[in-house]
C-alpha cells in the first residue's frame, strides 16, 4: 500500500507527489498519460491580467474566495514557485522572472503574452528589451511544420519591434523523416548539428547585424541552457526561443526535471494507468482501479490527490446525455445549470464560458464537497484545473493555480 497515490502526472500532480515524497511517504504518481506540460509553452503563467501578478492575486482572492488561489494562499504560491524554481535550478535550467511582473514574450504567431516566470532560454525575447531599437531576426528551418519566421516577424513589426525573417538549412542528419519538434530538439543536443546551424547564424548576424535572434523552443531536449550558449557564441547574438505549438519540447524539459526529482525521492510513476471507479468505505477513500491490458488493476493508499485536469485535460468530460462527469471518481462537479448554460451566446465572450469554469468544488483543505456542501472524501485532495470556479486559460494561471494547488496538496 502506498502512503499517497497522485491521479494526474501534470503539473499538479507532479508538485504534489514531490511534496509527499519529500516527507518522507511512498508515493505513486497514477496517470493515463502526460498532462498539460507537454501542450503548455513551458512558462509559468500566475495571472494574464495584471502587471503585477501576485498583487493581482491577493485582489482576486478578495474578490472571489472560492478561487482556487484564495483556496491556496499566498504562502503556497510562493513556497511552490520558489520549490519548481530550485529543481530547475538544480538542473542547470533556470526559470528567470518575478512574482510581481510580468514578462511580454513572442508567441509562435508573433503575438507578445504575459507570463511571470520564463526558462533562460527564452527570456531574452522580452518585448522591453526587443524594442530598444536594434534589429531582431526570426529563423528557423522549413522542415518545421507551424512555425513561420516571416509571419512572426511581420506582426511584431505591427508592434513597433524591428524584426525580419530567415529560413535556415538543415544540416545532413543521415535520413529522412518527419522533423517535428521533439526529433530536432534531439539533434540540437549533437554538437556537430548545432555547430552547423551556429554556422549560418554566425552568417545572417554579420550580413544584417543582428542583437538578437528568435527561434522555435526545438533547442535542444536535455542540455538546452548549454545548446543556447554554445550558438551564442557562435552567432555572436543573443539567442531566444519562441514557443511552438505541441508538442512543446519546452513542456517536456520542465516535466523530465520533475519526474527525475521525484524519483530521486523514492517516487514512482505509471504512465498508462486510465482510473476509471474507485472503492470507498462512508467518507473513506480505499482503492482505485485503472484501466489494463486484460483486467482491471487496483490501487490502494492512505490518502489521494486528483489532479487529472479539467475539460481541456480530460479529468471532466461530457457524456451523450449531455451531462459533464468527473472521469476518475466520479466526484461532484460544480457545472452550469444544464448544457444550454455551458456556453455564453458570443464565441469571443470577454467573460469566457461558464463550461470552462467547471470542476470540483472543495473545502478550505482542498478536500471534495458535494452539491450541499458536505465532504465526500475526508483522504483525498483535488489540485489543479481540476478544481471548480477559475478558467486557467482565459484568466492566464494555468500552471500558477497548478504549482498553488499540487504544493498545498503536498504539504496537508
Amino acid at each position: 500500500m502506498y502512503d499517497t497515490i497522485v491521479i494526474g502526472a501534470g503539473l499538479a500532480g507532479m508538485m504534489a507527489a514531490i511534496g509527499r515524497a519529500e516527507r518522507g511517504e511512498k508515493v505513486l504518481v497514477l496517470a493515463k498519460g502526460h498532462g498539460t506540460t507537454h501542450w503548455a509553452s513551458g512558462c509559468i503563467d500566475l495571472l494574464a491580467a495584471a502587471d503585477d501578478p501576485f498583487a493581482g492575486i491577493a485582489h482576486l482572492a478578495v474578490e472571489r474566495p472560492h478561487h482556487p488561489y484564495a483556496l491556496s494562499g499566498p504562502i503556497m504560491i510562493e513556497q511552490g514557485i520558489a520549490r519548481l524554481r530550485a529543481i530547475c535550478e538544480a538542473a542547470a535550467y533556470p526559470l528567470v522572472g518575478n512574482l510581481n511582473r510580468n514578462v511580454f514574450l513572442p508567441t509562435a504567431l508573433g503575438a507578445l503574452r504575459p507570463t511571470a516566470f520564463a526558462p533562460a532560454t527564452m527570456i531574452a525575447g522580452d518585448a522591453r528589451q526587443l524594442r530598444d531599437g536594434r534589429p531582431t531576426l526570426i529563423a528557423s528551418f522549413g522542415e518545421l511544420r507551424d512555425f513561420f519566421p516571416p509571419l512572426i516577424a511581420a506582426n511584431l513589426r505591427a508592434q513597433g519591434i524591428h524584426a525580419e525573417a530567415a529560413q535556415l538549412t538543415l544540416p545532413p542528419t543521415g535520413r529522412q523523416r518527419d522533423f517535428n519538434p521533439v526529433t530536432l530538439a534531439r539533434l540540437f543536443d549533437q554538437p556537430a548539428f548545432r555547430a552547423s546551424v551556429g554556422d549560418q547564424l554566425a552568417g545572417l548576424v554579420r550580413k544584417g547585424g543582428y542583437a538578437r535572434i528568435g527561434m522555435p523552443a526545438i533547442l535542444g531536449l536535455k542540455h538546452a541552457t548549454e545548446v543556447v550558449r554554445d550558438l551564442q557564441n557562435r552567432s555572436g547574438a543573443l539567442i531566444f526561443e519562441i514557443p511552438t505549438l505541441p508538442t512543446s519540447v519546452a513542456g517536456m524539459r520542465l516535466y523530465h526535471m520533475l519526474e527525475d526529482e521525484l524519483i530521486r525521492l523514492g517516487g514512482r510513476v505509471q504512465l498508462g494507468g486510465f482510473v476509471q471507479r474507485g472503492e470507498h468505505i462512508q467518507h473513506t477513500l480505499v482503492a482505485v482501479f485503472s484501466e489494463a491490458a486484460a483486467r482491471e488493476q487496483r490501487h490502494t493508499a492512505r490518502r489521494w490527490v486528483l489532479a487529472t485536469g479539467g475539460i481541456l485535460g480530460g479529468g471532466v468530460r461530457a457524456t451523450p446525455e449531455g451531462q459533464l462527469r468527473e472521469t476518475a471518481l466520479d466526484l461532484p462537479l460544480q457545472t452550469p445549470a444544464g448544457r444550454a448554460g455551458w456556453f455564453a451566446p458570443r464565441f469571443l465572450a470577454e467573460d469566457g464560458h461558464p463550461v470552462f469554469q467547471s470542476g470540483v468544488r472543495v473545502d478550505r483543505d482542498l478536500r471534495p464537497l458535494d452539491a450541499g456542501g458536505q465532504l465526500v472524501y475526508d483522504n483525498v485532495m483535488v489540485a489543479g484545473s481540476a478544481l471548480a470556479g477559475f478558467d486557467p486559460i482565459r484568466e492566464g494561471c494555468l500552471e500558477g493555480v497548478a504549482i498553488a494547488t499540487g504544493w498545498k496538496a503536498g504539504q496537508q
